[in-house]
């Protein structure tokens, strides 16, 4: 028997066509987005116990990484972002506490000083933990260590090393802040877009449980950016994103949750074929195709569990080797999320048609033409460039571009009867922003151009001289003609310059507050904080993408039955606060023991429901 005995399969080597024959009558009959959910505590060979949905032969869990995905499930499900669990980096299996900031987010104090306080507390028991781990090494009885870490030796029983383990673990000590609020944020923002990808996925002939691979890469958040430069709901680097992606002047298809899973879908397969295992293609997804196949080649095994516990390299840190676990916790939290998360509902999913065309096309023309509001039709195109939005770059023929559903027709009509000037066969490049890597002899080149048209373009002295996000003017050359102008009355601003009113909203009612957007801030979180369902908000607002909200945005948060926690500002005054919540002075005064009507900046209120 192998040493690292699989609670599913050992190896997958079948070829991924042959993927669909593996997979059991009873996973094909039920839902498709699960994994194994426990190991018999017995640990008895063979009792082995699967989550209905899930295909043993293609998602394998070797016994020593059941320990991280059980955390994970916890970091996903149990622990919200104001909880930090501390555990041990290589034994994840080793908590040690959990540090929770809920006193500080009761008390309404702000953003930046419940992070320093996270910092401080944090470090603070981390000391702790690492004097108590000192303490057991240097031979000191467990019942002589605090209460709540008295656990930890029966917690390491099974760590071989005698006290020298402890002594090791001092240095391992991670902290883990929890995502529940940011998983149940997720499930509501994947509904608009769940099928889409697995229809994508289908297509492809991916496993369906890949569709759960943005909760770990991003929750869905199709804003995020990473420290190294990974973009977008599936973090593609730039890259990457060239590879399997259109990313161009005019578009970057990385800002588009379904374009970058056709993208994800066409890495992934590529990656399966050539590791041979699904457990090695997602790991690549983090740590590179090249990097796994090292690991492969050095340790000569495709055993996750192997690979994980004993392969060393620089860049196979933490994030890499429980990259893995973390997938499968969130494909299990996904699949049991009716449990997990009563209540919680995901958006419906977006409707809309694709135009074709032949020819590049200004897209303040169509909106002009058909009547179609630009911001409806920046919405649904995140891919586009702010200057394709702004009427001076044209939408590439290749692009797909979307219309509102039922539109179609009136889109190809006017496509159409467009003047042929207004369908040239090349970009309007009169804008180029500068990205990393690029000179000026390349984008000369890419133009059609020279670089001294593009030094006397843009009044650059020299030519070496440009940087990272840089905005150039690019001479046309060669076939005579001009970009088309914008059309005025069709006109739009760059989504987080867009006028913060929704357009046919309802009139404010008396009952409602305006809650104006700030950066960072979702639905979700808003409708949490005034104590109503994110569909009423949505609903109020009519919010046709709930998750593009955008900072300066004002949204009418309907009537609720929850008491608001508020910490004063500059400016705010007892009588404009009860306008704001839709309450009265009187109700404040009486709600916080208040005898005038004085109150100060950074002052913490109460604000009974109205």
């Amino acid at each position: 028997m192998e040493m690292h005995k699989s609670l599913v399969f050992s190896k997958i080597r079948a070829p991924m066509r042959n993927h669909r024959r593996g997979r059991s009558q009873l996973s094909r009959l039920l839902p498709v987005c699960g994994i194994l959910v426990a190991f018999v505590a017995s640990g008895a060979v063979g009792q082995e116990r699967y989550h209905p949905a899930i295909d043993p032969e293609l998602f394998p869990l070797p016994e020593n990484l059941a320990a991280a995905v059980e955390l994970w499930k916890d970091v996903f499900a149990t622990y919200t972002s104001d909880q930090v669990i501390l555990h041990d980096e290589r034994h994840l299996n080793v908590v040690y506490s959990v540090v929770d900031m809920g006193d500080l987010r009761a008390t309404g104090s702000s953003e930046l000083q419940i992070d320093r306080a996270r910092i401080r507390r944090v470090r603070a028991e981390m000391s702790r933990i690492a004097k108590a781990l000192r303490d057991l090494a240097a031979g000191r009885p467990a019942m002589d260590l605090p209460p709540d870490l008295r656990s930890i030796p029966s917690q390491m029983e099974n760590i071989a090393g005698g006290r020298t383990k402890y002594r090791r673990a001092a240095g391992l000590i991670r902290s883990q802040r929890g995502l529940r609020d940011r998983f149940e944020e997720a499930i509501e923002i994947s509904g608009m877009f769940m099928p889409g990808i697995q229809r994508t996925l289908a297509e492809y002939g991916l496993p369906p449980e890949i569709r759960c691979l943005p909760f770990v890469e991003s929750m869905f958040n199709y804003r995020a950016r990473s420290k190294v430069g990974a973009s977008g709901a599936w973090q593609f680097t730039a890259s990457t994103g060239r590879a399997f992606l259109q990313m161009d002047e005019a578009v970057d298809a990385r800002s588009d949750v379904l374009l970058a899973a056709a993208g994800a879908a066409r890495k992934l397969r590529q990656d399966y074929e050539s590791l041979e295992a699904w457990p090695l293609a997602l790991t690549a997804y983090n740590h590179g195709a090249g990097g796994m196949a090292r690991a492969v080649r050095r340790l000569g095994t495709r055993d996750i569990g192997v690979i994980a516990e004993k392969y060393r390299s620089r860049t196979f840190g933490f994030a890499s080797r429980n990259f893995y676990p973390e997938f499968l916790a969130a494909v299990i939290v996904y699949a049991e999320r009716d449990r997990h998360f009563p209540g919680v509902r995901p958006f419906p999913e977006i409707q809309f048609d694709v135009v074709d065309r032949d020819r590049y096309v200004a897209l303040t023309d169509l909106a002009a033409a058909t009547g179609v509001e630009m911001d409806e039709l920046a919405d649904l195109n995140p891919a586009l460039d702010r200057s394709v939005l702004a009427g001076s770059l044209l939408v590439p023929p290749r692009y797909p571009l979307r219309v509102p559903a039922g539109t179609a027709a009136r889109f190809e009509q006017a496509y159409a009867e467009l003047s042929p000037e207004r369908k040239p066969d090349r970009q309007a490049a009169f804008g180029y922003r500068v990205r990393r890597g690029d000179t000026l002899g390349a984008i000369a080149r890419r133009f059609g151009s020279s670089v001294s048209e593009l030094q006397r373009a843009n009044r650059l002295p020299r030519a070496d001289r440009i940087y990272v996000g840089q905005r150039l003017r690019i001479p046309q050359q060669g076939s005579g003609r001009t970009a088309p102008p914008p059309v005025q009355r069709a006109a739009v601003r760059a989504p987080e310059e867009r006028a913060v009113a929704p357009r046919n909203l309802p009139q404010q009612a008396p009952s409602e507050i305006v809650h104006v957007v700030r950066r960072g801030e979702s639905v979700h979180r808003i409708a949490r904080k005034y104590g109503v369902a994110v569909a009423a908000v949505v609903a109020a607002n009519g919010l046709r993408r709930p998750d593009l909200i955008h900072a300066g945005q004002r949204l009418r948060i309907p009537a609720g039955g929850k008491d608001v926690v508020y910490r004063v500002r500059r400016g705010d005054t007892l009588s404009q606060l009860a306008r704001t919540f839709g309450t009265s002075t009187a109700k404040i005064q009486q709600a916080n023991g208040l005898r005038g009507s004085r109150i100060v900046v950074g002052q913490t209120l109460r604000i009974p429901a109205g």
